[in-house]
């Protein structure tokens, strides 16, 4: 027996739920979606990837830029939903909204709450070097995620992987469980477990300038702030006042050193060594504001750092 269900989602994150469902007996009737929005260099509206695929595969999409909008609710409630499904939607649901289905609202969030709740709990996990997080299905409350638990399930992190590689992984695993979660629903009558306090943290929506590097701190957690910034905010610091933006790296040692942090301490061939608060890292992968990404040797070519010059924050005056 085919469920009905309402979609809603917007980036590439939510591609592998949306494809599963659509192949299930959870074939979404509706597909909501954030507006179209500037992308790429000559900055032209461009659709929600959620949108592209729905539209490909001839489901009708709602383009929703508030709940406010006028007959936003109307067309919820028209589509006669058991299901809510919310993966990556980017909006605060009202309590009239989470009304509307007649079964469940399930979100997928990318992180074994309650830890990492908010906007980016994958970048947190990285940046707080986590050897573990994985995704979640809740059912949603007004409060931000912080709904009764359904099911989780624990996928590891590579060490050398950035935020952007973990979520390409994290999200086919988060698509199987969405599906877990509803056919367990529907024919088991899968309940919700209430999230324990202990443990709850935040991950809040994250800033263009959370980017800069923080060279004081030691080199493991420098290099987990360029792989957890990558691909956004993407991490960033300054020479002669240029940005460059550091998309690779490798913490070399924790050595206590007197070269103060963010000194460039060898640039030749293709070793780029900077010291950290404690230890250094190594620069494999740059890019100059308006260049294309290299690797640290034909970086060096156009850009020759030496030795003793630092990186830090644009200097001011």
């Amino acid at each position: 027996m085919e469920e009905r269900v309402v979609f809603f989602g917007s980036p590439d994150f939510a591609i592998p739920a949306l494809d599963v469902l659509v192949s299930s007996e959870f074939k979404p009737g509706l597909v909501v979606t954030q507006p179209d929005r500037p992308a790429g260099r000559g900055k032209k509206l461009a659709a929600t990837p959620v949108r592209e695929l729905a539209e490909a595969r001839g489901i009708p999409v709602l383009v929703l830029g508030s709940f406010r909008d006028e007959g936003v609710l109307g067309r919820l409630r028209e589509a006669s939903a058991d299901f809510f499904v919310v993966v990556s939607f980017g909006k605060i649901f009202p309590k009239e909204a989470l009304e509307i289905a007649r079964k469940a609202n399930v979100n997928l969030h990318a992180s074994l709450l309650p830890a990492y709740r908010g906007a980016s709990p994958i970048n947190s996990a990285i940046v707080n070097g986590d050897a573990w997080s994985g995704v979640t299905t809740m059912e949603m409350l007004p409060a931000l995620d912080a709904g009764p638990v359904y099911l989780e399930r624990m996928v590891p992190i590579d060490p050398l992987e950035n935020a952007g590689d973990y979520g390409a992984r994290l999200a086919p695993e988060g698509a199987a469980l969405v599906l877990e979660t509803l056919r367990r629903i529907s024919r088991a009558g899968l309940r919700p477990v209430p999230q324990s306090e202990e443990g709850a943290s935040k991950a809040r929506l994250l800033r263009k300038e959370d980017g800069l590097i923080p060279w004081d701190k030691d080199a493991i957690a420098v290099h987990n702030h360029i792989r957890g910034m990558n691909p956004w905010p993407g991490s960033f610091t300054y020479c002669r006042g240029v940005y460059l933006k550091v998309l690779e790296a490798r913490p070399l040692d924790l050595v206590a050193r007197e070269t103060p942090p963010g000194r460039v301490i060898d640039a030749v061939g293709d070793a780029i060594t900077v010291s950290c608060g404690r230890g250094s890292v190594r620069l494999t992968v740059l890019q100059a504001e308006g260049k294309c990404a290299l690797e640290a040797a034909t970086f060096l070519r156009g850009f020759p750092l030496g030795k003793g010059e630092v990186l830090g924050k644009r200097a001011l005056g």
